[in-house]
């Protein structure tokens, strides 16, 4: 794996601002006040998710949808440079407008901590939940088991961003 692929790996979506402004428009929400108001959030949060500088919450990705009567997923554009395959269990997990809560409800976990450490890399994704995942992100389970990073894979990739960032 090359630096550049491990970069594509931290995040390969964001929610398409413009696609976001043209639906809100064609709902007939003539400001982004009007939409803040409709899903409970400042039109300061609708503006930064219009100018793709942010991405909302699984609770708000749902509420957009539904509101916009959209599947989740539709919201989401590609980052550009990010290649097939490089998407996170996470990204999944928020493209599907779902939070890790209702993730780890659905694999009848009881507590979310074990999820989590398997979304961030620390844990391997156990085999037994694959069908439930794919069923629950609507992706094929060999899609998921390759989101799953190893933990030092994601301790690499932080480690390379942060110092990608420092010299921007």
């Amino acid at each position: 794996m090359q630096p550049n692929d491990r970069v594509t790996l931290l995040v390969s979506a964001r929610l398409g601002g413009p696609l976001l402004r043209d639906l809100r428009l064609k709902k007939g929400f003539c400001t982004q006040e009007l939409l803040a108001q409709e899903i409970g959030c400042a039109r300061s949060t609708v503006s930064t998710w219009e100018a793709s500088r942010s991405f909302p919450s699984p609770v708000y990705l749902r509420r957009l949808a539904e509101l916009l009567e959209i599947p989740p997923s539709d919201l989401l554009e590609s980052i550009p440079g990010a290649t097939s395959g490089t998407v996170s269990l996470r990204d999944l997990r928020r493209a599907a407008g779902l939070r890790q809560a209702d993730v780890s409800a659905a694999l009848n976990l009881s507590g979310k901590g074990t999820y989590s450490d398997v979304e961030r890399g620390r844990q391997k994704i156990p085999a037994r939940w694959l069908p439930t995942l794919s069923e629950l992100l609507g992706k094929p389970a060999s899609v998921i088991a390759a989101s799953a990073a190893p933990g030092k894979v994601v301790r690499e990739v932080k480690k390379l961003s942060r110092s990608l960032g420092s010299h921007t």
